[in-house]
């Protein structure tokens, strides 16, 4: 097991972010372009704790890769923090907390903190993880800019008062 952890500063308040990090639509356009999650398409409901699916990855969104599963372990909105249990294809374990805190009332520090268990395979897989995420990061401060700034508009059609 290895664990890679990655996290920026965003420049909106951590109220506006915490809604969007549980949107399935959220966990597809951050990684669009790498690759998609058919079943979670057209999802409107938040991750919830306790709920686990099942559904084909695929690569650059037209190579099925595998079947991935996730798990929602923990959706915690005192401490924004959110902790999922994933695995397959080559992953045994991904387990990544998504977390989110205020800096102050107009700035947030988001990271991702993910535990790696690939087996022979895990040194792979913690280095499309490190790409994955800083291509995560890049697209979270691109959706905050369209879309969650401070005095911009809500995210999803759900109004956030900053």
């Amino acid at each position: 097991m290895r664990t890679i952890h990655h996290h920026t500063v965003l420049p909106t308040n951590a109220e506006r972010v915490w809604p969007a990090m549980l949107s399935p639509a959220t966990f597809l356009y951050l990684c669009k372009g790498l690759f998609t999650m058919p079943a979670l398409a057209g999802r409107v409901e938040p991750f919830r704790a306790g709920e686990s699916g099942t559904g084909w990855l695929f690569v650059l969104h037209i190579v099925p890769a595998y079947r991935h599963t996730i798990e929602v372990l923990d959706v915690d909105a005192a401490t924004h923090t959110v902790r999922t249990h994933e695995r397959g294809g080559l992953l045994k374990a991904w387990n990544h907390t998504l977390h989110v805190e205020a800096i102050d009332d107009r700035t947030c520090r988001y990271s991702d903190t993910v535990d790696i268990d690939a087996g022979r395979a895990t040194a792979l897989a913690v280095a499309v993880a490190n790409v994955i995420f800083r291509y995560r990061q890049r697209r979270w401060h691109r959706l905050v800019r369209q879309h969650l700034l401070p005095e911009g508009t809500a995210y999803g059609g759900v109004r956030v008062d900053p």
